[in-house]
């Protein structure tokens, strides 16, 4: 398997994984943004009424980018979406390390009725968190990067 067919396949799977958590997210957030309201009212610099709209879009955002990045729609537009949404993540996780939040970031709905991912994933705040949000950024930065640029020193 040459180095393009690789990278193209790494690329695809980190697609999936990357939009299938984007709708699993987006969808424990709609059933319940408790989690999600706790977290977001740590942030004492953003204004009262950008809290809100963050925390009553953030999850429709969520399950339309990632359905759209599973199937591969609009990619032009989706992809940098997907890596937006996953850089602030990042960021916000170094934030919560930073300020020490403590407790559950509301990534994978609500503590209490932890799913099979939010306890693989883990949802709370500290390194554990910035280093899975590291990884998530940089698949979302391989989605973006286009395969010339990958395969530039391959020679092929």
């Amino acid at each position: 398997m040459n180095k393009l067919k690789f990278l193209s396949a790494v690329k695809g799977v980190s697609r999936v994984l990357l939009g299938a958590m984007l709708l699993f997210a987006g969808y424990l957030k709609v059933q319940d943004n408790t989690a999600l309201f706790e977290s977001v009212a740590y942030i004492t610099w953003i204004p009262l009424f950008l809290k809100s709209i963050i925390i009553d879009s953030l999850p429709w955002i969520e399950m339309v980018v990632g359905g759209l990045l599973v199937f591969n729609l609009f990619e032009k537009i989706v992809k940098p979406a997907a890596f937006l949404i996953y850089f602030s993540f990042f960021i916000f996780a170094i934030y919560g390390l930073g300020a020490g939040i403590e407790g559950d970031c509301g990534c994978f709905g609500d503590p209490d009725d932890a799913t099979i991912i939010g306890a693989l994933l883990g949802s709370e705040f500290g390194w554990k968190m910035v280093i899975r949000n590291g990884i998530f950024l940089l698949m979302a930065g391989l989605l973006i990067m286009p395969n010339r640029v990958l395969n530039k020193d391959s020679g092929e």
